[in-house]
């Protein structure tokens, strides 16, 4: 059926951007220990590139919604589709801006630092596995991470850090939050269910 291969089609693409925006995520990590110029440009050219996907992508969606007219779960992935894209594309820009204020580091980012970095690739992660895998019950699991996510960026936000290191920790968590908001969109799509605004504001004991 024409409809299913071009609805798998579009999962292949979007799969690809994501992991794209997981690599230049990695990549901005690596910055923090380096704090090379020539990665931040190499970072900023493969944004660009993200920005031309999600504009790609974009298209791909609403063709897809005029022309095709999918219903139910393929309604529902092309939707959020677009979406997600859009989410992709801020995970570039945020990575992106950790890798430019890496530059004004002085010295190595501390210990809190990485592990925020951990933290939110790992909620990414999950979140792209969630994704690929169209798996809700592991996109559940994103929330949860982001919650630790927050709790660290607050402990680096309370020590009174430099210019630098607030905008790098708030890049971070912000990235975290772009991954809940793709969990979100995976659980819409596999359960009908918009979640957003409050589901998940009591996090358990952590």
């Amino acid at each position: 059926m024409l409809l299913t291969s071009e609805i798998n089609l579009l999962r292949s693409e979007v799969a690809l951007m994501a992991r794209k925006a997981m690599d230049i995520y990695d990549q901005s990590v690596q910055c923090l220990a380096s704090g090379d110029e020539q990665s931040v440009a190499r970072i900023r050219a493969a944004d660009s590139e993200l920005d031309t996907m999600e504009l790609n992508l974009d298209q791909r969606c609403m063709e897809l919604l005029l022309l095709r007219e999918p219903y139910a779960i393929d309604f529902r992935f092309v939707f959020s589709a677009i979406k997600i894209t859009r989410e992709l594309e801020r995970v570039g820009d945020q990575s992106k801006s950790v890798a430019k204020w890496s530059l004004k580091l002085k010295g190595a980012p501390g210990p809190d630092m990485m592990e925020l970095a951990a933290k939110a690739r790992e909620a990414l992660d999950t979140a792209i596995q969630a994704l690929i895998e169209s798996d809700a019950k592991l996109a559940a699991e994103v929330m949860q991470i982001e919650f630790q996510v927050d709790a660290i960026e607050d402990r680096i936000i309370e020590s009174a850090p430099g210019i630098a290191e607030a905008f790098i920790a708030k890049a971070l968590e912000r990235i975290g939050d772009l991954a809940t908001n793709i969990a979100e969109n995976v659980i819409f799509t596999v359960n009908a269910t918009d979640i957003r605004h409050g589901q998940y504001e009591n996090p358990p004991e952590i």
